[in-house]
C-alpha cells in the first residue's frame, strides 16, 4: 500500500471514530498500521477505537506502540493515563498523566488529569495545587471544580469543597461525579435526605453510575420492591460492560442490598465477586508485610523505651495540646469510640489523619543500634512538635484531639516516643466480625489485604502479633484496651473508663454521641448517627458456611490470646 493510501486509511479511521463507528474505525486503523507501522498517529487512532469498544488490552498495546515510536506523544500519554485510571491502575495513570503535563505544563486538561489521580493516591497537597492551577486557567471547567472539590474533601476542607462542587453543578447541573461528591458531603454531615436526593440525581443522569449506587446502598436500608433497588438491579445486570472499578462498586452495593433483605448467600456471592475484581486491581505484597512486622518485633524492645523514659525523666502528663490515638483493625469500632469521645466539649474528633504515617513512615521499621538512638530520639521529638503544630493549627480550641487512623497501631512504638503525652486507646472486636466487616467494606484506598479471606486472616494475626508486642514492651497503662462488645453492652461504663484514661471529667453528652454534629468520613458514618445497636455483633454467623479461610485461622476468642513474651 502506498503512503497516500495509508494516509487515506488513517483519515478514514479518524472520521469513523468521530462518527461513533468504532469497529470500522479499528479495522481501518489496523490496515493503516500494517501499511505504515512507523507512524505513531495510526497507532493512536487504533487505540482510541479499541478503547471505545472495551478492548482494553488492545488499546493499551496500540498506545504503548505510539509512545515507543514517539516518546513525547502527549495525546497517547494522556490516553493511557485515562485507560489506567478507569481500570484502577493509579500509579501507571499518574506516570502517564505526569508525562503529558511535563510536555504541556500550561495545559489545564493535563493539570486536571494528574490532580484527579493524585487525589485518589492520597497525594493531596500536590493534587490541590495542580487543580487550583487548572481552575485559574479554565474557571468555566466543571470537571476541574468537581475534582478540586474532591481533593478538598479528602483534605478535610469541607466548606471550600462544598463551594467548588456547587460551582461544578452550576456549570453542569446533571454532572454525576459532582453530584456524588456533593452527596458524600451531605452524608458525612448527617444530612441523609439531601444525600439521597443527590445520589438519586446522579443515577438519573447516568443509570450505571456505580459510585452513586454504592453510596445510596450505604445510606439506606433496602426494602424489597423499592424503586432505587430496582435501578441498582438494572445497573448490576450490566456490570460486565463496565470498567472493573465500577463493577467492584456495583458488587458491593448489591451485596449490601441482599444482606439487608436477608439473602445472605447471594450477598456473599456479590461480596466475593467484588473482592476478586478488587484484588486483581490491587494485589497485596504479603511477603513484604511479613518481613516488616518481623523487623519491628525483633528490633523494638523494652530497652529503647526505658532509655527514652530515662532521657525524659518523669512520665508525661497531659499537655496543653494532647493527642488521643484510637487504634485497632479497621472496622473494629474506632469510629464509634471517636464519636463518643468527640461528644465531650474538651475533645475534638479529627477523623482518620494520615499524618503519623507521613511523619514516621519514612523512618526505619526497627530502631537503630544503641549508639544512634540519641539522634533518633531527637528526631522523634522534632516530629512530635510538627505533629502538634499541624493538627492544632490556628483554629482548634480543644485541648484534646482524636486521631482515629486505625492503622497507627503499626507505628505505636515510635509514636509513643514521638508524643509521650499522647493517650492511646486500642479497640478490639470479635476477630471474625472484624474480618468479615473488612471483607464487606468497599474501602476507597488501602487495605488491599482485605480482598482475600486467607490474606485477611493472616493480616489479622500480624496485627495481633504487633499489639501483643507493644503491650509487652511499652510501660504498663500506656494503652487502654476497649472491647467493642463491652461498649455496646455498657456504654456509660466504658465511656467513663476512656475519659478517665484521657484525663477529662465525666460529661453525660458522651452518651448521646449520635446527636453530635460533626463530619464523619469513614465507612461507619451511617451507623454513628444512630443510637447504639447490637445488630452487628456475631454478624459473621450469617455467612459462616462461606468463611472457612477465616474460621481455620481465627476463632471468636482470638483477640484474647495471651501476650507474647517481652522482647529486649
Amino acid at each position: 500500500m502506498s503512503t497516500d493510501a495509508a494516509r487515506a486509511e488513517l483519515e478514514a479511521a479518524a472520521r469513523l471514530y468521530c462518527a461513533g463507528r468504532y469497529l470500522e474505525a479499528l479495522e481501518a486503523a489496523s490496515v493503516a498500521v500494517r501499511a505504515q507501522p512507523r507512524d505513531p498517529a495510526v497507532w493512536n487512532v487504533g487505540g482510541g477505537a479499541a478503547f471505545a469498544l472495551g478492548l482494553i488490552a488492545e488499546a493499551e498495546k496500540f498506545w504503548n506502540a505510539a509512545i515507543s515510536l514517539k516518546p513525547d506523544y502527549v495525546q497517547a500519554h494522556a490516553n493511557l493515563g485515562v485507560l489506567y485510571y478507569r481500570n484502577g491502575a493509579l500509579d501507571a495513570a499518574a506516570r502517564h498523566f505526569g508525562c503529558a503535563l511535563a510536555l504541556t505544563p500550561g495545559d489545564a486538561g493535563a493539570l486536571n488529569n494528574l490532580g484527579a489521580v493524585l487525589t485518589q493516591l492520597g497525594r493531596l497537597a500536590e493534587a490541590e495545587g495542580l487543580l487550583r492551577r487548572a481552575a485559574a486557567l479554565e474557571p468555566g471547567n466543571a470537571d476541574v471544580h468537581s475534582n478540586l472539590g474532591q481533593a478538598l474533601i479528602q483534605r478535610g476542607c469541607f466548606e471550600e469543597a462544598r463551594l467548588e462542587l456547587d460551582r461544578a453543578l452550576t456549570l453542569r447541573p446533571q454532572f454525576p461525579e459532582a453530584l456524588v461528591s456533593r452527596g458524600r458531603l451531605s452524608m458525612e454531615a448527617g444530612e441523609h435526605a439531601a444525600a439521597i436526593e443527590l445520589f438519586d440525581a446522579a443515577i438519573a443522569a447516568r443509570p450505571d453510575c456505580a459510585e452513586a449506587h454504592q453510596n445510596r446502598s450505604l445510606i439506606s436500608r433496602a426494602a424489597r420492591g423499592a424503586p432505587w433497588v430496582a435501578r441498582l438491579e438494572a445497573a448490576y445486570a450490566r456490570r460486565a460492560q463496565l470498567a472493573p472499578r465500577a463493577a467492584v462498586a456495583l458488587n458491593f452495593a448489591m451485596a449490601k442490598v441482599r444482606e439487608d433483605l436477608g439473602e445472605y448467600d447471594g450477598a456473599f456471592s456479590a461480596y466475593a465477586e467484588g473482592n476478586r475484581l478488587r484484588f486483581a486491581l490491587h494485589p497485596f505484597d504479603e511477603a513484604a508485610e511479613e518481613r516488616w512486622v518481623a523487623a519491628v518485633v525483633a528490633g523494638f524492645g523494652r530497652e529503647l523505651c526505658a532509655e527514652a523514659a530515662a532521657s525524659r525523666g518523669a512520665p508525661a502528663a497531659a499537655a496543653a495540646r494532647t493527642p488521643i490515638f484510637v487504634i485497632g483493625m479497621p472496622r473494629s469500632g474506632t469510629t464509634l469510640i471517636e464519636q463518643v469521645l468527640a461528644s465531650h466539649p474538651q475533645i475534638l474528633g479529627a477523623g482518620e489523619l494520615r499524618l503519623v504515617g507521613e511523619l514516621l513512615g519514612q523512618l526505619p521499621a526497627a530502631p537503630p543500634a544503641a549508639e544512634a538512638r540519641p539522634a533518633l530520639l531527637a528526631r522523634l521529638a522534632a516530629l512530635g512538635r510538627e505533629y502538634r503544630e499541624r493538627v492544632w493549627g490556628a483554629d482548634v480550641e480543644q485541648r484534646f484531639v482524636v486521631d482515629k487512623m486505625p492503622g497507627n497501631y503499626r507505628y505505636l512504638g515510635l509514636l509513643a516516643l514521638m508524643l509521650p503525652e499522647a493517650r492511646i486507646i486500642h479497640v478490639r472486636r470479635d476477630p471474625l466480625d472484624t474480618c468479615l466487616s473488612c471483607y464487606a467494606t468497599p474501602f476507597s484506598e488501602g487495605h488491599d489485604y482485605a480482598s482475600d479471606l486467607g490474606t485477611l486472616a493472616r493480616q489479622y494475626l500480624r496485627y495481633e502479633q504487633l499489639m501483643q508486642h507493644w503491650a509487652a514492651v511499652l510501660p504498663a497503662g500506656r494503652i487502654l484496651e476497649v472491647r467493642y462488645e463491652e461498649l455496646i453492652r455498657d456504654l456509660e461504663g466504658q465511656a467513663r473508663r476512656m475519659l478517665s484514661h484521657v484525663g477529662v471529667p465525666w460529661d453525660a453528652r458522651c452518651l448521646q454521641f449520635h446527636r453530635t454534629q460533626r463530619p464523619v468520613r469513614t465507612a461507619s458514618l451511617a451507623q454513628v448517627r444512630q443510637p447504639l445497636y447490637s445488630g452487628s455483633i456475631a454478624r459473621w454467623k450469617r455467612f459462616e458456611r462461606h468463611l472457612e479461610p477465616l474460621c481455620e485461622l481465627l476463632t471468636p476468642d482470638a483477640g484474647a490470646a495471651a501476650p507474647l513474651a517481652a522482647v529486649g
